[in-house]
């Protein structure tokens, strides 16, 4: 039974450190977001509680571990009920505050554009990034009466009409984001699934700290 205890603790080590790295990723992930797309709506809110939760997460697998060290069930017991709370606030996350990256693209352009009407040069690095083309499409060009950048084309050859990107930043953009939302919503789980494991492996570990405790007042 020593050795189960052992064998508990270490295993309840190995997934507080990951949990406290995944923490640490989810709150400096958040609060860059936070600054990159300072002037999104799309994403302060969800942004918000993933720092929130990432703090908390950082925080409490530190109390977890100490709880291990100390061999206390009544701290490995308050650990796990945390860590509960703190799975279900994620799961709540993410059904009910996802990031809407098609709003968050459409922001992000629309505000890029407006930049565009009144120095004439920011809209570049999308449209070479993404292989688009203003706003909506050329006409946006046209219709501000604005000429065509080189970075409408491709390759930048502007004498060439048929090179010419006609699809709108807007729509590759926010085709973009979409993949980053895959990847998004698969580590939320992963990492509920994570914390989900180390909430299973910290009860039995508090199951068998009390155990230990019966056991010595027999002795």
């Amino acid at each position: 039974m020593v050795c189960s205890t052992y064998t508990l603790k270490f295993i309840s080590f190995i997934l507080n450190i990951l949990c406290c790295m995944f923490g640490a990723m989810m709150l400096s992930a958040n609060a860059y977001a936070i600054v990159a797309w300072n002037d999104s709506n799309a994403i302060k809110v969800p942004c918000i509680i993933g720092i929130t939760v990432g703090s908390l997460l950082f925080l409490t697998t530190i109390f977890g571990c100490w709880g291990a060290v100390r061999q206390s069930d009544r701290m490995t017991w308050c650990y796990t009920i945390i860590m509960f709370l703190l799975m279900a606030a994620q799961i709540c996350a993410i059904f009910l505050q996802p990031v809407d990256f098609n709003k968050l693209a459409n922001e992000t352009i629309t505000y890029v554009w407006n930049q565009q009407l009144i120095n004439n040069s920011t809209m570049t690095q999308y449209e070479i990034k993404y292989n688009c083309c203003g706003k909506n499409g050329p006409n946006d060009y046209i219709q501000s009466g604005l000429p065509l950048p080189p970075a409408c084309y491709i390759g930048g050859n502007s004498t060439a009409p048929t090179l010419l990107y006609s699809t709108g930043c807007i729509q590759v953009v926010s085709e973009a984001y979409a993949n980053s939302s895959e990847i998004e919503t698969i580590s939320d789980w992963i990492l509920v699934g994570l914390v989900g494991i180390t909430i299973i492996f910290s009860g039995m570990l508090a199951i068998s700290f009390k155990n230990n405790k019966r056991r010595q007042l027999y002795r």
